[in-house]
């Protein structure tokens, strides 16, 4: 991966923190988003103590080897507003934070799957071109040959005008 790119994911990650945190001091001030982080915050703790209340206590025994009885908690506790607001603060930071450090990887993987292209279309032009070359070799063999043939021919016939001329002198 180049140079300026890992220069400027790194950047971009550590503007994010500070800008997280600004972005959750921004969520416990806002009114509408105070309000809207107090009531997720609160849903989402509510579905954690349902799914949490559903799920069967394990059997504790004790160090003789008996089983004990637990006691089931009975009321779920509620988060504060106040607990609510810092969990909707931090989730807001955290996901900002998050949302930063996938946007990078996304772009570096999509510069780096435009570079892998590159090279597969390079390479495909570079086997084009030496299949191009390969197939003037076979011609250009091909012709040889034949030239070598009509010179083995025409060497064939000379040997024999040769021999005749030599038998007529003789003879």
């Amino acid at each position: 991966m180049a140079l300026y790119i890992k220069g400027f994911s790194l950047v971009l990650k550590t503007v994010s923190k500070p800008l997280a945190k600004q972005l959750k001091a921004t969520a416990s001030e806002n009114p509408t988003l105070r309000a809207m982080g107090i009531a997720w915050a609160l849903r989402a703790d509510a579905a954690y103590q349902s799914i949490m209340a559903n799920t069967p206590p394990e059997p504790v025994t004790s160090a003789s080897g008996r089983r004990m009885k637990i006691a089931l908690k009975t009321k779920p506790t509620v988060m504060t507003e106040d607990q609510a607001l810092n969990a909707a603060s931090e989730f807001i930071g955290e996901a900002f934070v998050f949302g930063v450090a996938g946007g990078l990887v996304y772009w570096e993987q999509l510069k780096s799957a435009e570079k892998d292209h590159v090279k597969a279309r390079d390479a495909d032009d570079e086997r084009a071109a030496n299949l191009a070359m390969i197939a003037t070799q076979q011609v250009c063999l091909r012709d040889l040959t034949e030239l070598v043939r009509d010179l083995q021919d025409s060497r064939r016939e000379e040997y024999a005008r040769v021999e005749q001329l030599l038998v007529r002198q003789k003879g």
